[in-house]
């Protein structure tokens, strides 16, 4: 077990997570906010922040206040399957593939891309880190090999293969092939900004031959079409620092929802699933300590004041550690 002296520890850590890790530049990155009576229903359009790409179709929303109005948009029970949330009461589905019923090939690309403004400008050569979480759709037609992330000036305007927005210029790919039905998978990745980026759009950018598919089942009765469907859930952006501090790692943690009111759901990867956890405050006071086992904590922050703390994860070999942010 790592052992500082408890002052050294806590200055590790600031200077570990700096002083704009945990930031979420995404806001409503959990899709829970939304402008709209949710006794009426709600759908994608009715998202605070989120968008669509003119050119291309809406993705759907779906969210416990959708249980008692029977719209098939509800949570965990919907009209694509059944899915928990993986934090909060709300998701939102995207295409990866629309297949051609006539000619038997993808028709084109997807056309389903979620698009969100940034809280604020990307800084120039600042290292970003970027992850959500995704799942199959229980009655998907395929499975596909990839989804990726693009940030930009403002919301692309073009689709099919016509606008900056694709495949060979995505900010961010993820290989996808792995993500099933049973439970909700971390997708992450980093890359360096140009500067003044303000925008970031979610989707699966490859066209027609391009697109690595694998048919699984004909649900097109219920969808409409021969689909690919995935749910997303919790994207996070942040300015993140790597290799600094002897015996601390770069952080694979997750903390959702950050700035967080009442309860953090803290996830770590598999080799780091047992250990203890310490939450600091910037005085260097513990305000809160546990040993944790297995990979996800939820974590109550209902009694603390608002302000910035440092999550501090200790393992036998080293410590990973994040900034959180309480609002109230």
């Amino acid at each position: 077990m790592n052992r500082y002296p408890h002052w050294l520890f806590v200055a590790a850590l600031l200077a570990r997570t700096g002083a704009t890790h945990g930031q979420n530049l995404v806001p409503n990155g959990g899709f829970e906010e939304f402008t709209t009576n949710c006794a009426f229903g709600i759908g994608y359009n009715s998202l605070e922040d989120w968008g669509y790409l003119t050119c291309g179709v809406s993705p759907g929303l779906f969210h416990a206040c959708n249980n008692s109005v029977g719209n098939g948009g509800g949570v965990p029970q919907n009209a694509l399957g059944y899915q928990q949330a993986h934090g909060g009461d709300a998701f939102i589905s995207t295409w990866t593939l629309r297949m051609n019923s006539q000619g038997g090939f993808p028709d084109g690309n997807p056309q389903k891309y979620a698009n969100v403004d940034l809280t604020e400008p990307l800084v120039a050569n600042q290292h970003y880190c970027l992850r959500l979480w995704m799942n199959m759709a229980d009655s998907t037609c395929y499975e596909t090999g990839a989804f990726h992330a693009y940030v930009w000036y403002g919301t692309p305007s073009i689709c099919n293969n016509q606008d900056t927005a694709w495949d060979t210029n995505a900010t961010v790919t993820w290989d996808i092939s792995g993500v099933d039905t049973s439970a909700w998978t971390l997708l992450e990745g980093e890359f360096d900004a140009n500067g003044g980026e303000t925008s970031l759009t979610l989707g699966a950018f490859q066209f027609e031959e391009e697109i690595d598919s694998v048919f699984l089942a004909d649900h097109s009765a219920l969808l409409g079409g021969l689909l690919a469907i995935y749910f997303i859930d919790d994207v996070e952006l942040w300015a993140c620092q790597v290799g600094v501090g002897e015996g601390l790692e770069a952080p694979p943690m997750s903390l959702f929802p950050n700035p967080a009111t009442d309860v953090v759901t803290i996830t770590v990867p598999g080799p780091f699933d047992r250990g203890s956890l310490e939450v600091i405050a910037l005085d260097g006071r513990t305000v809160a300590s546990r040993a944790v086992v297995g990979p996800h904590v939820q974590l109550d922050v209902s009694d603390l004041p608002a302000g910035e703390y440092v999550v501090g994860w200790r393992t036998n070999a080293r410590t990973l550690v994040s900034r959180l942010t309480v609002i109230r």
